[in-house]
């Protein structure tokens, strides 16, 4: 029996738990495996694509929660004579968190390590090691002198890949890499376990898609088939207060609250939405920020739709590296502020 069944845990064992799941975007059938076993008992169905479904209840008023279940990462590419692995980005990955990591290619035969190295400072001159390597320039090591080696390990072209995780707790802050958006996965599970046994006016879906860290796919499939009258996304948003960066490029901080994100790239969320939100956080003494950022989430593919939808999200410092960082108390805060939507 998975150890999911077996024991209660809590948030950060649970957010610990989603994140060492693989789940590349494209690739996400290990994460959704786990998640409609975790989610039998609420009788969890999947659409055509592989998004995951819950619904609740029979109001006139249809709500709905959506978290994204997949994460960047890499795909291989292409096997050299010698044994080096090629490969190509998945979803939005900086050239400058690739160097010295420690990789895993998930295989046939179970997970394959590999390495991304750099020439040492022994072997380099002073203008080579300022040069920002491009990930087509890079390879993976996996140990293996020759290509028949590497396939003899089990690796071949087009298969994911992703970096070896740490995970660590730092008093009040979970610090990790995927928590975008293995957090908000959580957040929507603890709220469908709050919210399952209570009777509630609207009518309730929660949905964990596909394929949003390469262009928005699964909430795109879900947005031409459903109508919902509000959408609200659990993503997160990067938080400026790190060093070296204006914080008037994303004002939010870790452990004020969740955020409205009220704008993107992609366009301005539901004022509606926005205004409905500010009250019920305020009167249930809920606290909330407000931040534009860059990126997107699925709230613009459901606006895209005709759909009021607005992504309220968990701030994170060091967005799409090895280090991203929350705080557990916006966690704990969104969760209680879902519920109260899911009442209103």
């Amino acid at each position: 029996m998975h150890i999911c069944m077996v024991m209660k845990m809590s948030i950060e064992e649970l957010i610990r738990e989603m994140v060492m799941v693989p789940g590349v975007s494209g690739f996400e059938e290990p994460f959704r495996r786990y998640l409609l076993e975790r989610l039998r008992e609420y009788n969890a169905k999947t659409d055509n694509l592989g998004n995951v479904i819950v619904t609740l209840g029979d109001g006139k008023k249809h709500i709905a929660f959506v978290a994204h279940m997949d994460e960047i990462g890499l795909i291989t590419t292409h096997i050299e004579d010698n044994g080096f692995i090629r490969f190509m980005p998945v979803g939005g990955v900086d050239n400058r968190m690739l160097y010295g990591r420690v990789v895993e290619i998930y295989t046939d035969n179970g997970i394959i390590y590999g390495v991304i190295g750099l020439s040492p400072p022994h072997l380099t001159s002073e203008e080579e090691r300022k040069k920002m390597y491009e990930w087509k320039e890079l390879a993976i090591d996996i140990g293996a002198n020759s290509k028949d080696e590497a396939i003899r390990m089990g690796v071949k072209p087009m298969q994911p890949a992703r970096w070896k995780k740490d995970f660590v707790v730092m008093g009040k802050h979970i610090v990790t890499r995927g928590l975008d958006d293995r957090v908000g996965c959580a957040i929507l599970y603890e709220s469908l376990k709050r919210l399952h046994r209570k009777n509630f006016k609207n009518k309730i879906t929660f949905i964990w898609t596909l394929q949003e860290e390469t262009g928005l796919r699964g909430a795109s499939a879900l947005a031409s088939k459903y109508r919902f009258d509000e959408v609200y996304v659990i993503d997160t948003i990067t938080s400026a207060t790190m060093p070296n960066v204006d914080y008037h490029l994303s004002p939010a901080k870790l452990g004020d609250g969740p955020v409205l994100r009220v704008a993107d790239r992609r366009g301005v969320a539901s004022q509606y939405l926005r205004e409905k939100v500010f009250k019920i956080a305020k009167n249930n003494g809920i606290p909330v920020q407000e931040a534009v950022s860059g990126g997107s989430t699925d709230a613009s593919t459901m606006f895209e739709h005709g759909m009021n939808s607005i992504p309220i999200c968990i701030p994170v410092k060091y967005t799409h590296s090895p280090v991203e960082m929350i705080h557990l108390a916006d966690v704990k805060n969104l969760i209680d502020l879902i519920e109260k939507i899911a009442e209103s």
